[in-house]
């Protein structure tokens, strides 16, 4: 993930804090130890920090199972909101995924139990900062482990309750069973948030488009399931070449109708330009080079690659359309409008 810092790899997994994340404990910790907000002192921060490490230990044992089980996963990344298991994807056969999301809420709640009995021997014998952080950081455990077994997505819950479905009918339906109840369980959390507290109508909220974009996903893959970039990619790629001007290629773009061009020069693919790279240029440097705006550092495919992969890379990152490249040699592209167009002919088949 872009803006990240790796601190450390376990299991093989980097674990990375993502730099908003940085900022936000930074923030805290500046607030703590020059006391701007009454009742936010070091001891809160310090407890703050424990949250995060909660987190890191649910999301870590996310990730074993999941390699147990052969999946890859590229990374952890903690962010402001909690914490990102970067999996290539989660296994459909229902047991494993059962396994999978029950782990991380789990780890969550045994540590609760084991340092409970803990608290009650020794807690009196502690500092009054360590007995709150030691009381504090069990019930976080517990309200983590807890949370996440509701049963709607994007919680572990959700997952839970999809694996108990998919063992008695397809995975599809199986995903808009178990987000159709998550759903129903957002707006009556918003009902009871109206009557008792507003916070919770955030997490309602929170809960419903969670589950509204897990079933769109699980469709958006099936529709694009067995599509390699192959099949949809654009043969006939138009390139430029490095020494074309900032004018003469936005004279391409507007006449082809295509806002994104590989760089390309004796058989070496050099970088990829856009229109977003040279909406910003001034007049009066039209008649640089494109070599001077292009994004040197490409991402990729390949012919084989999956369409749902590549559609997932463009989303990450952000951009609009991969050079296919084989053997070295430029091959195709392939766009979100080109991926769209095939998600379109599957809808069509699908409804006919």
């Amino acid at each position: 993930m872009k803006y990240s810092l790796k601190i450390f790899t376990i299991f093989g997994i980097p674990v990375e804090l993502h730099f908003s994340f940085l900022l936000l404990m930074l923030a805290i910790y500046l607030v703590a130890v020059l006391n701007l907000i009454p009742g936010v002192d070091v001891v809160v921060a310090v407890l703050i920090t424990l949250l995060f490490v909660a987190v890191v230990l649910h999301e870590l044992t996310h990730s074993y199972v999941a390699q147990r089980y052969g999946v890859e996963i590229e990374r952890i990344v903690l962010l402001p909101i909690g914490g990102v298991s970067a999996m290539k994807e989660l296994p459909k056969d229902p047991h494993q995924e059962l396994m999978i999301a029950v782990a991380g809420p789990l780890v969550n709640l045994v540590l609760a139990v084991v340092l409970y009995p803990v608290f009650l021997l020794f807690g009196n014998s502690l500092s009054p900062s360590l007995n709150f952080l030691l009381y504090y950081f069990i019930l976080m455990n517990f309200l983590l482990g807890a949370f996440n077994l509701l049963p709607a997505f994007p919680m572990d819950g959700g997952r839970v309750l999809r694996a108990y479905l998919a063992e008695r009918m397809n995975f599809i339906k199986a995903t808009e069973t178990a987000a159709s109840i998550g759903k129903t369980l957002a707006i009556l959390m918003a009902i009871v948030g109206i009557l008792i507290n507003p916070f919770l109508i955030l997490i309602a909220i929170f809960v419903y488009l969670g589950a509204d974009q897990e079933s769109k996903m699980v469709l958006l893959n099936t529709l694009l399931e067995g599509i390699n970039v192959r099949d949809i990619m654009t043969r006939e790629v138009k390139t430029v070449n490095p020494t074309d001007t900032v004018d003469e290629v936005l004279k391409v773009m507007f006449q082809h109708k295509h806002m994104g061009y590989p760089v390309y020069k004796d058989g070496e693919l050099l970088g990829i330009i856009t229109f977003h790279d040279l909406s910003p240029v001034p007049e009066e440097k039209k008649h640089l080079p494109v070599e001077e705006f292009m994004t040197r550092d490409v991402l990729v495919t390949s012919p084989d690659e999956d369409v749902a992969t590549v559609l997932e890379k463009l989303n990450l990152n952000n951009v609009g359309r991969l050079p296919v490249v084989q053997d070295g040699k430029l091959v195709g592209i392939i766009s979100k409008t080109d991926i769209m167009k095939a998600l379109e002919m599957r809808k069509g088949r699908m409804s006919s």
